[in-house]
């Protein structure tokens, strides 16, 4: 990428005329007799931008516009100065000083006794001094030497090219005539700003496979409706974005008969196709490559925020936010809309699910399905359809899980799916911290109103039935089959609260890590609510409730809590613990358990509904906190605020729907 400046070391042997050129360069005229070594001079972006910038706009390619770059695109990359340093060959001290200051090296010969110490003695010293630069190569003087041959692709030049890779560039110049010297430095520059190395072989005349790649994922993200074609809408608004442009028809139907000359190139094959194929864009910039116009590869490359490297930028894929720990991270309208978007795009067969194979598709710009996915045990922690399938609902869900455990993974795949709003940013919102009061020498949270995400733990003793309840969260039934939990298990799903109202439940099941979760208190800070849960039909199961409160009662007893009697169905048991559930619960001035069965649609609901109200409003569910009458209109207004927040929720998903049923 660009960067404020570059050091360019001139160097060669003596009276090949190096000083001579930077002269030239500075002073636009030959000077003769100048001193042996030149000062270091230093070039502003302003005295040449324009003549550089008329440099690359004239590059010949065939079948392209000549001002496929923009003055402000280009100068965008043109480094603010330009450091030239002199050396004399001589002064080894020096050279080998200057060249591990140095970004690239412009190496000077001017005949054919100089040209041959270019592979026997300058091309080796540069490696066996480890200095990783690359080099653009200069034959000097060619006024003299050369005639009126100032070709940059003599065979003079492929020899060097084939053996030192470090040569990004050949040029013939004179000082004298002023022949290609604003050129040279140009090179020199855009060995830099524009490197050839990363994305083509010279030796095997082909895009290196880190450059098909990137390419590849260019192809995919501007190939808007997936038929495997960029139409002259799609290549416009890759022109667009690339070179701040829009391209003209014209040029595109020229784009379209070359590419058909090079592929059939004994047939006529003029406007047989629907636009320019993954291959076809490929071989484009290939021939880009081939006939010098790296700028144009890379003017598409870091349109999408591709380095010098070929990888994506960290800027691009982490930008910088700040989030409050008392903050949650959720989705916003924008990154609704993005994700509805996206399913509709990749739900080919508009079955409502997205199979394997459209998974797949869907996540080949990215390098694959996040590993906080598979640590979920993705699928099974949304909802899915009879086959298997994700339903629009769990991805939605699986997104906000996603967001609110590591909001840097959501910021991620947004920049590898294409989110081009502008910044990643764009498609969460932050919630506002939450704040905590003391009343009663007891601190408690202050009711939430902006959040639509929740997340409750489940905890209760073996065999208890957390696993069926979850299962039933997000299935409507469960298994009679028991199976214990070792590794802690997350699920996501949209409920609906009173009113209609929609929000996100998050349910966690804690597995083999209960104890060093309950220990952890950053953990249960990010946590809303917990749900205790006992088996009503086992007269020991209540009593491992108590004595874990009893172990955690610091730490748990800020977060707000709910008491779930499961298995409801069966017979009750007197608990045989220490005390009853029901007074054990009115002690802590909480809600009476409700009595659940995942039999029991209603009860279901009613759980849910009561944790995400014991969410935002804590005080009604901290445990040893007398409750107060509750303000009615602060009730309504938490019923407006959350109803507001789902909005454009329900209308992504109904837009979806009718789009469905439109086709």
């Amino acid at each position: 990428m660009s960067q404020e400046s570059i050091r360019v070391i001139v160097c060669g042997d003596d009276n090949v005329g190096k000083s001579t050129l930077i002269s030239a360069l500075v002073k636009g005229e030959y000077i003769p007799n100048i001193q042996k070594k030149l000062p270091p001079i230093t070039i502003s972006n302003e005295d040449y931008s324009e003549c550089l910038i008329e440099l690359i706009s004239n590059s010949p390619v065939k079948g392209s516009s000549r001002n496929s770059i923009t003055d402000k695109r280009v100068s965008k990359y043109i480094p603010h100065t330009t450091v030239l340093i002199d050396t004399m060959s001589s002064d080894l001290v020096g050279l080998q000083k200057e060249l591990k200051r140095g970004d690239v090296i412009w190496l000077v010969y001017s005949d054919h006794y100089t040209y041959e110490r270019i592979s026997l003695h300058w091309m080796p010293m540069l490696r066996s001094l480890g200095v990783n630069l690359p080099v653009v190569l200069c034959a000097n003087k060619c006024d003299t030497t050369l005639g009126d041959d100032t070709s940059q692709n003599s065979d003079e030049f492929l020899p060097l090219l084939n053996e030192f890779k470090e040569i990004e560039a050949c040029v013939r110049s004179s000082a004298k005539q002023n022949i290609n010297v604003v050129e040279a430095f140009y090179m020199c520059q855009r060995a830099i700003t524009h490197p050839i190395s990363p994305i083509f072989d010279s030796k095997e005349g082909n895009l290196k496979p880190a450059a098909v790649a990137a390419l590849k994922r260019v192809f995919f993200l501007c190939d808007k409706d997936q038929d495997g074609y960029l139409n002259y809408q799609e290549f416009s608004s890759l022109h667009t974005k690339a070179f701040e442009r829009t391209a003209d028809i014209t040029e595109y139907e020229n784009i379209l008969r070359t590419l058909d000359r090079v592929i059939f190139p004994e047939t006529e094959q003029d406007g047989l196709h629907p636009g320019i194929s993954e291959d076809g864009f490929i071989l484009l910039n290939k021939i880009y490559a081939e006939r010098g116009r790296h700028e144009t590869i890379w003017g598409i490359l870091r349109s999408f925020s591709y380095t010098n490297s070929l990888s994506l930028d960290d800027k691009f894929l982490f930008p910088k936010i700040d989030v409050n720990p008392d903050s949650s991270v959720e989705l916003s309208p924008l990154g609704y809309r993005f994700m509805v978007d996206l399913f509709v795009k990749f739900d080919k067969d508009n079955d409502g699910g997205l199979s394997e194979n459209e998974l797949s598709s869907l996540f080949y710009p990215t390098p694959g399905i996040p590993k906080l996915w598979r640590d979920c045990q993705f699928p099974s922690s949304i909802v899915c359809n009879e086959s298997g399938y994700v339903t629009l609902q769990g991805w939605l869900a699986q997104w906000n899980l996603t967001t609110f455990l590591d909001y840097r993974t959501t910021l991620e795949y947004l920049s590898y799916l294409g989110f081009d709003e502008g910044s990643s940013i764009k498609a969460l919102q932050i919630t506002k911290p939450r704040k905590r009061r003391k009343k009663q020498n007891k601190v408690y949270r202050q009711p939430v109103f902006d959040r639509n995400v929740f997340n409750c733990f489940i905890i209760g003793a073996p065999k208890s039935g957390k696993t069926s309840l979850l299962e039933s969260f997000l299935k409507g039934n469960y298994s009679e089959m028991y199976s214990p939990t070792i590794q802690p298990r997350i699920c996501a799903k949209d409920i609906e609260l009173r009113g209609g109202k929609q929000c996100y439940l998050i349910l966690e099941e804690l597995g083999e890590l209960e104890s060093a979760i309950l220990e952890n208190k950053s953990r249960l800070d990010q946590c809303d609510a917990i749900c205790f849960t006992y088996d009503s039909s086992d007269p020991n199961s209540f009593q491992y409730l108590i004595d874990l409160r009893l172990k955690y009662e610091d730490t748990l007893d800020e977060v707000p809590c709910v008491f779930a009697a499961l298995k409801a169905d069966l017979d009750k048991q007197q608990q045989r613990g220490d005390i009853q559930p029901e007074i054990y619960t009115r002690d802590l001035s909480i809600n009476s358990p409700l009595h659940i069965s995942s039999n029991w649609a209603t009860s279901l609901n009613e759980l849910f509904i009561q944790i995400v109200d014991a969410a935002t409003m804590p005080s009604t569910a901290t445990a040893g906190l007398e409750k107060e009458p509750e303000n009615i209109n602060d009730e309504k207004y938490k019923h407006i605020v959350l109803a507001g927040g789902t909005i454009s929720i329900m209308t992504l998903v109904s837009l979806w729907i009718w789009r469905n049923h439109a086709k």
